[in-house]
């Protein structure tokens, strides 16, 4: 059996806590706050939840597919807006 640390799952929690601290703190720091690349954060830890713990990693590529068009024209039309 495989230790908790080694194992994908969790590597993928602890980057997403990492994303999660380091747009809290661009948030409180006027001179980091930039809202684009805080979406772009955003939409890479959607992500890896529906890539990962969704399991759409392993559906069929349609699927995948889909998951990663979704991502990219919600991304890119947010970003847009807010420009």
């Amino acid at each position: 059996m495989k230790s908790i640390f080694l194992q994908t799952n969790t590597a993928i929690w602890a980057l997403l806590a990492l994303a999660t601290v380091l747009t809290w703190y661009m948030g409180g720091n006027a001179a980091l706050n930039i809202p684009a690349l805080m979406l772009l954060i955003a939409f890479f830890k959607t992500r890896l939840v529906i890539m990962h713990f969704m399991e759409v990693n392993q559906a069929p590529m349609a699927l995948r597919l889909a998951g990663e068009a979704w991502g990219i024209v919600c991304c890119t039309v947010l970003i847009a807006l807010y420009l």
